[in-house]
């Protein structure tokens, strides 16, 4: 008896996105006593835009942070895809890190996580030991 697999084979889209702050690029406010709703996009181009990974969430009534939050600046700078395809993957990768248990974090965990292993990296002794391979890191 042979088995065959039914499941189709799907190709591949990779996408390079680059994910910037944008502290003095752009301010947006709103009526009432609350910031910007998490999740408000501007879509400024068919390949770019700004996102706001933190703001007042509705469902807890509330926002956690000390000021106005500022944008991410989110731009697609190989291959095709929406931006709202790619917004929407950074939103939810920003929604909860749960080695640090952040709720709402303004960054999404992959670049959080690369930071902070390349502070490790960095800070490791130059000359007096060398430094262990990148596997020990993870």
């Amino acid at each position: 008896m042979r088995l065959t697999s039914s499941v189709p084979v799907l190709a591949t889209n990779p996408v390079g996105v680059q994910i910037a702050d944008a502290w003095d690029d752009l301010k947006l406010f709103r009526p009432g006593e609350y910031p910007v709703i998490r999740g408000t996009a501007l879509i400024i181009g068919k390949r770019s835009g700004f996102l706001w990974t933190s703001g007042y969430v509705p469902r807890l009534d509330t926002y956690m942070g000390p000021d106005t939050p500022n944008p991410l600046r989110i731009s697609v700078r190989r291959g095709e895809t929406s931006i709202e395809t790619v917004m929407g993957d950074v939103l939810a990768l920003s929604k909860i890190n749960l080695n640090t248990c952040l709720f709402n974090d303004r960054s999404p965990v992959t670049i959080r996580f690369a930071n902070a292993i390349g502070d490790i990296l960095v800070s490791a002794p130059i000359y007096s030991e060398p430094m262990l391979p990148f596997k020990f890191y993870i």
